[in-house]
């Protein structure tokens, strides 16, 4: 899936995959499920879906978005004055 992530991303210019993503409704349960296990693993639950510190280091390697919503907003508000700078 982390292949998948890294096309999406090439694509996109995020890891902000929709959680009902028509084109790969696979990654976008999977990432959405990455994310649920960032927040249980950091918070030190133990049902935190398989996450470890490897695989936490191999998505930020990829720069991967767990969720911080001002952060997604920041990126948004980017992308916006890019398409208005371009049209």
């Amino acid at each position: 899936m982390c292949e998948k992530l890294k096309q999406y991303k090439a694509e996109y210019g995020d890891t902000d995959v929709p959680r009902k993503y028509a084109d790969d409704p696979q990654l976008g349960r999977w990432v959405n499920t990455q994310r649920s296990g960032y927040k249980f693993f950091t918070a030190g639950k133990k049902q935190c879906n398989g996450m470890t510190e490897d695989r936490i280091q191999q998505l930020e390697s990829i720069g991967f978005n767990w969720g911080n919503k001002q952060q997604t907003w920041e990126a948004m508000y980017e992308k916006l004055k890019q398409n208005k700078a371009e049209y």
